[in-house]
């Protein structure tokens, strides 16, 4: 694809601290567009928007607790002022913190829908208003998850929130096209990022047990997820609107234990 497959876009990716959140910022501005990196604080988005700038791209940093909406509406107006009115949105953010069933407390189930789901309501109708209003369209790009479509033990809560994402994806995309606004999800599989370090290290998740689950007997990477938000927030795919794509290496093809 090519290097300026995106040039002159202004690009918001939330999460965008580490992980394939940090990822997809970086690819995003490789490929030419400018980029609002946004975390819990300003701070923790630095390091992404320095190794941006350090590539020759340009970005900028922007703290915000994406599942308020003071904060969505303070960061995106800050976009405008800084890059100018969002093209393509990123809703990258999330937490996973598994608890069984019946030691599960209603504050962990508040916190997966607000993080994983809210976030994704506030933010694409803050970036979806501004495409709307200038009249160029735009892309969403919602990033999901296997497990709102397979059942994991223990993970009610996100499994719950990332089928949501899945949900809104679908209803956005039909709603928004007259705006010429496309909306999809990516959803990954098991990524080794730190997120899945500090599982393992919790003792949550087993890394041998992924690996052999998968036909592909391994785990993505985050280059992997970031090349395909790249190909589905660019032009190359126009009439790609309502998707969701697993990317998974066959595990939800796969269906036995």
């Amino acid at each position: 694809m090519s290097a300026n497959q995106l040039l002159g876009k202004v690009a918001v990716v939330t999460g965008a601290s580490r992980g394939i959140g940090k990822g997809i910022a970086i690819t995003l501005a490789a490929h030419g567009a400018r980029v609002a990196c946004i975390a819990t604080s300003t701070k923790n988005a630095v390091a992404t928007v320095d190794q941006i700038k350090a590539n020759g791209g340009e970005a900028i940093a922007l703290g915000a607790r994406v599942e308020n909406s003071a904060d969505v509406t303070t960061a995106f107006n800050a976009v405008v002022s800084d890059l100018g009115p969002v093209d393509i949105l990123v809703n990258n953010a999330g937490i996973s913190r598994p608890q069984p069933l019946l030691k599960m407390t209603e504050e962990n189930w508040d916190e997966h829908m607000d993080v994983n789901a809210k976030s994704v309501f506030l933010c694409s109708k803050s970036a979806i208003q501004q495409m709307k209003d200038s009249g160029n369209g735009g892309v969403v790009v919602n990033i999901g998850s296997i497990v709102g479509q397979n059942a994991i033990p223990q993970t009610l809560g996100y499994c719950a929130s990332k089928a949501t994402v899945e949900h809104m994806t679908r209803v956005m995309a039909v709603e928004c096209a007259k705006y010429g606004v496309r909306v999809n999800c990516i959803a990954p599989g098991y990524v080794r990022t730190e997120l899945i370090d500090k599982l393992v290290d919790d003792g949550k998740l087993a890394l041998d047990a992924i690996e052999k689950r998968t036909p592909q007997r391994r785990m993505g990477s985050i280059d992997e997820i970031s090349e395909a938000v790249l190909f589905v927030a660019s032009p190359a795919a126009g009439f790609m609107t309502g998707s969701v794509i697993n990317i998974d290496g066959g595990w939800t093809a796969y269906g036995y234990l």
